[in-house]
């Protein structure tokens, strides 16, 4: 039989070595232990919290210890895909915290400075859905704007439609020369710029009430560098003497091309693209108060439509707030005669919109 002294040995002994299990616990992360309730009662469930099971609640599970199995308990995630698979196994440990033989009651015991954790299995938390943010609208492409100095804002007609102001007329033809000399380096169309002699920009009044514009010069129109003087000009020049009362040097003459295409063909729309810029910054700076386009080609690119001269022409139009009429170019004029009334027919309709008088009235005047 064990003397007191013995037993007093032992309990110290225990003590100790609770007292250093409480110390690992608490280490470990340990925050609280069910009291135990009696030999026949169930085991009962030790939630247990490590320090790494606080910030991965969904890896934190629980099991089931009695208060007498005092070792350290070692339990690992069961095999399966995912992270949790792979993390190292997390201490479980209980103890009792009393005298007594396993299974008699005890007192629970809570480690200080923790407050216990609810009932039951941690449950992860609700998985947030992606954020998703909206896609941009594409804006579309912006034309450049012409690289013009700015000046006072004037009062002629459609000034507000353009991206800038007008130009005062003793500044424009310095402008211009600018410009040409900027499209006599041009090699845009590699076609026509080697089959060239030179550039045609433009000729007439830098400040005109009427802008003729063209389709694309010829072979005389290509050796002179001036529009419209073969054939098909001396009937412009007609058209515009003879039949307006004007003279060239009152209005202003260009085209779409400044190069003229091999054989005289008709302009690729890839040509127009590349050539179109030039010309609309030369109406930008003369700022006409009324268009005369000659032909399908000028009026497509310009309008920016596909539909039929004889759809386009008999009706007034508006580029960029300039009011514009169509007719048939002199060319065609030129090979189909009986076309020539309805292109008087134009003219005298923007002779009226112009306050010219007409032909018979300027006999009488």
């Amino acid at each position: 039989m064990t003397d007191d002294s013995d037993l007093e040995t032992e309990r110290l002994t225990l003590l100790r070595g609770l007292r250093h299990q409480l110390e690992s616990l608490r280490r470990a992360g340990l925050d609280w232990v069910p009291k135990e309730r009696g030999r026949d009662t169930p085991p009962p469930v030790l939630a247990v919290r490590t320090k790494r099971a606080l910030r991965e609640p969904q890896l934190t599970p629980t099991e089931e210890v009695t208060a007498a199995r005092v070792p350290l308990l070692v339990d690992r995630p069961a095999p399966g895909p995912g992270p949790a698979s792979a993390l190292p196994a997390m201490p479980r440990q209980a103890f009792a915290s009393g005298t007594g033989s396993p299974g008699e009651g005890g007192t629970s015991t809570r480690l200080s400075g923790v407050s216990p954790p609810p009932p039951g299995p941690l449950t992860p938390p609700p998985a947030k859905p992606p954020l998703t943010l909206p896609l941009a609208p594409v804006a579309p492409p912006v034309k450049s704007p012409v690289t013009l100095p700015l000046a006072a804002a004037g009062s002629l007609f459609g000034a507000s439609e353009f991206e800038i102001p007008p130009v005062p007329a003793s500044d424009r033809p310095a402008m211009l020369a600018t410009l040409a000399a900027e499209v006599a380096l041009c090699r845009r169309c590699t076609e026509l710029a080697e089959t060239r002699t030179q550039t045609v920009f433009g000729v007439g009044n830098p400040e005109p009430r009427l802008m003729f514009i063209g389709e694309a010069p010829g072979g005389e129109e290509d050796r002179q560098g001036e529009p419209f003087v073969g054939r098909a000009g001396q009937l412009l020049t007609d058209m515009i003497t003879k039949g307006m009362g004007l003279t060239r040097a009152q209005v202003y003459i260009a085209n779409i091309l400044k190069c003229r295409p091999p054989e005289n063909r008709t302009p690729s729309l890839e040509e127009c693209a590349n050539c179109v810029g030039y010309l609309e910054q030369q109406i930008a700076i003369i700022r006409p108060e009324f268009i005369c386009m000659l032909g399908l080609v000028a009026a497509q690119t310009l309008l920016e439509t596909t539909q039929s001269l004889g759809r386009l022409r008999g009706r007034w139009h508006s580029y960029r707030g300039i009011r514009t009429i169509v007719t048939y170019h002199p060319a065609y004029l030129l090979r189909s005669p009986a076309f020539k009334k309805q292109a008087w027919e134009d003219l005298q309709t923007l002779m009226q919109a112009m306050g010219l008088p007409l032909p018979e009235t300027r006999g009488r005047s």
